[in-house]
């Protein structure tokens, strides 16, 4: 019992002795940093989606563009 009381009278003690830290404010600089370190990982992120869609667009849509200059040129070569 004895144990328990001084175990709870440390953490209480540990616990009170811990003051409460108010953020400093930021600086217009830091504002800026953390502003272009994100949007330079968001931007990375969107171009790779870009390129991701593109390569499979690309697959898809040339395919069937290039089929249909094919079959125009052959009406016009059979006209």
């Amino acid at each position: 019992m004895s144990r328990i009381l001084l175990s709870v009278g440390l953490v209480l003690i540990g616990l009170s002795s811990c003051k409460k830290e108010t953020p400093k404010p930021l600086t217009e600089q830091e504002i800026q940093h953390r502003i272009d370190s994100i949007s330079e990982i968001r931007f990375r992120d969107l171009e790779l989606r870009a390129q991701k869609d593109l390569r499979h667009r690309i697959k898809i849509e040339v395919k069937v563009k290039a089929d249909s200059i094919r079959n125009a040129l052959k009406q016009k070569t059979t006209q």
